[in-house]
């Protein structure tokens, strides 16, 4: 099921004609001419900024090709206008564009913003629908995110099925230890519910999936994915480093070869 529904059943909508734009706000506007207001909403639902996007920029330049997936060009341009920042984010330990705030299948002037523990509330989803039908199904909560490709569906939340495949090392068909196995399954249900719900105006916000092999679990994707920013800042520390050492140890053999 999409985030946005979510969202719109828990009440979590704004009218950003209500918002008022702080010192910080305003100027961040006046750099990435986005509306003051929406970067004010950014700044209170995230709780780190990260990148700011020029996203039309690269558009124009044709460093990504937006034209190119649009049927009116034309028009894209204009949302383009309306829309020329995008802002990476970080917030309840994931990564996000914008903190997920979206206008998308909303009136005018209104914004839906993800809940702050959706694994929570797959959880309740999922106990209200064995409560209301006896069957024992597991809760994908799901949001589109932008890939320079294209946009991809992901899990934000869910609850009743193991997130991650646990199969690293197991062995492949010639009995190897396989050096992967660790598919992420929840991600994976989003991408094919993606298939059915789509973006624009299908308004096709649940998908039920049959007959995937999952383990069940009384667990959400927070208990088995990592979303500690100071462990994922280490992570990213110890590779930048890893890569230095790496490359130094490759300039020192390619000057002794030289000499």
């Amino acid at each position: 099921m999409t985030c946005k529904v979510v969202s719109k059943c828990l009440g979590s909508l704004v009218n950003i004609g209500e918002i008022k734009p702080s010192p910080r706000a305003l100027k961040m506007a006046s750099k990435s001419s986005v509306d003051p207001r929406f970067i004010e909403l950014l700044l209170r639902e995230s709780d780190e900024l990260l990148l700011a996007i020029p996203v039309k920029k690269l558009a124009d330049e044709e460093v990504i090709g937006v034209y190119r997936f649009s049927r009116r060009p034309e028009l894209a341009r204009k949302v383009l206008e309306e829309y020329p920042t995008i802002f990476l984010v970080i917030r309840d330990g994931m990564l996000w564009s914008d903190a997920g705030i979206d206008s998308s299948n909303h009136p005018p002037n209104i914004y839906s913003i993800p809940p702050r523990n959706i694994d929570a509330v797959a959880k309740e989803l999922r106990n209200r629908i064995r409560e209301l039908t006896g069957k024992d199904v597991a809760v994908v909560i799901c949001d589109t995110e932008i890939f320079l490709v294209g946009s991809l569906d992901i899990a934000r939340g869910s609850y009743g099925i193991e997130p991650v495949d646990r199969g690293f090392r197991e062995p492949d068909l010639y009995g190897k230890p396989k050096f992967g196995g660790i598919d992420a399954i929840v991600h994976e249900v989003c991408a094919a519910a993606a298939l059915v719900m789509r973006q624009t105006s299908q308004g096709i916000t649940v998908a039920l999936i049959r007959g995937v092999d999952y383990e069940k679990c009384e667990c959400g994707y927070s208990d088995r994915v990592e979303r500690d920013p100071r462990k994922q800042a280490k992570a990213l520390k110890h590779t930048v480093k890893h890569s230095e050492s790496s490359r130094n140890k490759t300039c020192t053999q390619d000057v002794a070869i030289n000499n």
